[in-house]
């Protein structure tokens, strides 16, 4: 919600600027002026928290550089630093809280006219007087009163950043910074910490619900941050050091962070070493295009390898080189002799035939390799016979059958000889029981 490091405010119309004149010395009018400028809210959902909080801080400046202590004058001043839905709810918030102050002023002065007796007519005109200047105030009118008007414009901007902001911003940003805020490569341990004190300072107390210095983290809390956002191998330093962080402060853990930091930049032995990338390991079809997704890779000249392809070919490269350097000298050459720049621009034009000519023939090999990879399913053709050719058949088959056999089988598919077998078989089999229990 509040990044470590804030983005720049990006005014596309100078209509969304307010401009002020700040007084160096707030307390002489005469003082040395000062232009400010700063963008102005507008209550949408395409402002972050962090220029939200940072109009709040302008806000204040511009207050206390006009020498603002009126709450009349305040409210009219925020008619020209929002716009939109900010400007109406602030107006709201103003207004509604005016009734009642006004109606606890007329309360406070109607008592103190009933508890005079009498005896000093000046002052129970004062009073008297004083009860009508209060029953005849509006809600407007009312937001002029000292140290009236100015707190009900502070509550007012209260409760319009706790409706702008999201809910429970205060554990949103200390998440964030205990968890993802990791420190940038190119930002060193004192600026991390610069930037995590400007959130501690000056954006965590303009935070709601407390609005107050009492949400801020703690010493141990942003060396915590620290820690999280710095290397391993530094937290290893410090415990082989016998260094507890947490017993010091901030800065002077900062400070040794920061010297490890420096002898790391300075190490003249760290040797850089570059990973070689991994070959043969996409294998699914989304590799689909890659030339080593199948373990081989072919070139024109030197055939399949798993080394280079057509396109990486360093001897292809080197030819196409030589032909471009032909090509830089002949067009470098001056002179008058209308045949020699057309004989020039000829072996151009053929160079460049030539490169396009192998570059083709290149990939033509590669689309006619991936081609060959996967060979078609060649589809086999049947030819089934006609019905005379089923006829004829059917009758051949027919031919040697005998019909008589059909009048000496039954219904139950047996003949009378096969019978005769059966029982023959079965009387036999009872005879070789009863001499085997004998």
């Amino acid at each position: 919600m509040l990044p470590l490091v804030p983005e720049p405010t990006v005014v596309i119309k100078k209509e969304d600027l307010a401009q002020v004149d700040l007084l160096s010395d707030p307390s002489d009018p005469n003082s040395t002026k000062v232009k400010f400028a700063f963008k102005v809210v507008e209550g949408g959902h395409d402002e972050v928290a962090c220029e939200i909080i940072q109009w709040f801080q302008n806000v204040e400046r511009a207050f206390t550089g006009l020498n603002s202590n009126n709450g009349l004058l305040r409210c009219q001043m925020i008619q020209q630093f929002a716009h939109g839905s900010a400007l109406s709810g602030f107006n709201h918030n103003a207004l509604t809280p005016a009734a009642p102050a006004r109606k606890q002023l007329v309360t406070t002065s109607q008592a103190a006219v009933n508890r005079e007796d009498g005896t000093n007519a000046a002052r129970a005109q004062g009073l008297a007087d004083h009860l009508a200047a209060m029953q005849a105030l509006t809600n407007e009118t009312a937001l002029a009163i000292a140290n009236i008007g100015t707190g009900i414009v502070a509550a007012a901007l209260q409760e319009l950043a706790t409706v702008l902001l999201p809910t429970k911003i205060p554990q949103g940003v200390k998440r964030y910074l205990r968890r993802e805020a990791r420190t940038p490569l190119d930002m060193g341990v004192r600026t991390c910490l610069m930037h995590v004190i400007r959130i501690n300072m000056q954006e965590i107390p303009r935070l709601p619900p407390n609005f107050n210095a009492a949400q801020q983290l703690s010493n141990n809390e942003i060396i915590d941050i620290l820690l999280f956002g710095a290397p391993k191998s530094w937290q290893q330093e410090m415990d082989c050091q016998g260094i507890d962080p947490l017993a010091s402060t901030p800065a002077d853990a900062a400070a040794f962070m920061e010297r490890i930091e420096m002898s790391e930049d300075f190490d003249s032995n760290k040797k850089s070493t570059k990973v070689a990338p991994g070959k043969g390991k996409m294998k699914c079809g989304f590799a689909k295009g890659n030339s080593d997704a199948d373990g081989s890779k072919c070139c024109m000249l030197h055939g399949n390898n798993n080394t280079h392809d057509a396109l990486e070919c360093k001897t292809l490269m080197v030819q196409a080189k030589k032909l471009k350097g032909n090509n830089s000298t002949n067009q470098k050459g001056k002179g008058g002799n209308k045949s020699w720049k057309n004989k020039a621009k000829d072996k151009t034009n053929d160079s460049k035939k030539e490169l396009a000519a192998l570059i083709k023939k290149a990939t033509e090999v590669i689309k006619k390799g991936k081609l060959n990879a996967i060979e078609p399913m060649k589809k086999r053709k049947v030819k089934w016979p006609s019905e005379e050719e089923e006829l004829c058949a059917l009758d051949a088959e027919l031919k040697d059958f005998n019909y008589e056999d059909l009048d000496k089988m039954d219904l139950n598919g047996e003949s009378k000889d096969e019978k005769e077998e059966g029982e023959v078989d079965l009387s036999a089999s009872e005879e070789f029981s009863d001499e085997v229990s004998v």
